[in-house]
């Protein structure tokens, strides 16, 4: 995050007024005290112009633009909202969608902000079971049920189920 902050001439106060983040909370992410909730990750993103992938290392190399095999998934680990995503889109890829393999720990959360933003998602429940609330309206899905919403009204998730709840979960335009 540092050095996209920088190349983009940023100050951390500049990126707190934009992602709308405490210049404490930026700082502790930066030095790797602190691991951000998604909902956090994608406002620091929103700020300085990338997708949340910027923010990992991956490895270079030639890949296949079409197919993305299980060993070679991009994996995001998020230890404050205890969820881990991986990429089911080729790393070189031109393509509206964001299609992601959620594992969901027990007590998984997005954060307790609402996330809002433009677009629409898709979720399917793999295995086990996740609330997502939109607006003030939650819903219960279980394995088997999918949901389909715009991204512009205020959501959240948390997996309710008494253990790991793994997920199918498409996002346009791509976040990640």
């Amino acid at each position: 995050m540092r050095d996209l902050r920088q190349e983009r001439k940023m100050s951390l106060r500049d990126l707190a007024k934009v992602s709308g983040c405490s210049i404490s909370f930026l700082s502790q992410v930066e030095r790797n005290l602190v691991s951000p909730t998604v909902a956090s990750l994608r406002k620091i993103s929103e700020a300085l112009g990338v997708t949340i992938t910027s923010f990992f290392d991956v490895a270079k190399g030639e890949k296949d633009s079409v197919v993305v095999r299980k060993n070679e998934r991009v994996t995001l680990t998020s230890k404050a909202s205890k969820v881990v995503y991986e990429s089911l889109k080729p790393k070189g890829a031109n393509s509206v969608l964001e299609p992601l393999y959620h594992i969901l720990e027990k007590g998984a959360y997005s954060g307790s902000d609402y996330n809002l933003h433009v677009g629409e998602e898709f979720v399917y429940v793999l295995h086990g079971q996740v609330e997502i609330t939109l607006d003030n309206k939650t819903m219960l899905l279980n394995e088997g049920d999918s949901a389909v919403y715009n991204s512009n009204i205020p959501h959240r998730w948390r997996n309710t189920y008494d253990g790991e709840t793994t997920l199918l979960w498409v996002n346009t335009p791509p976040t990640f």
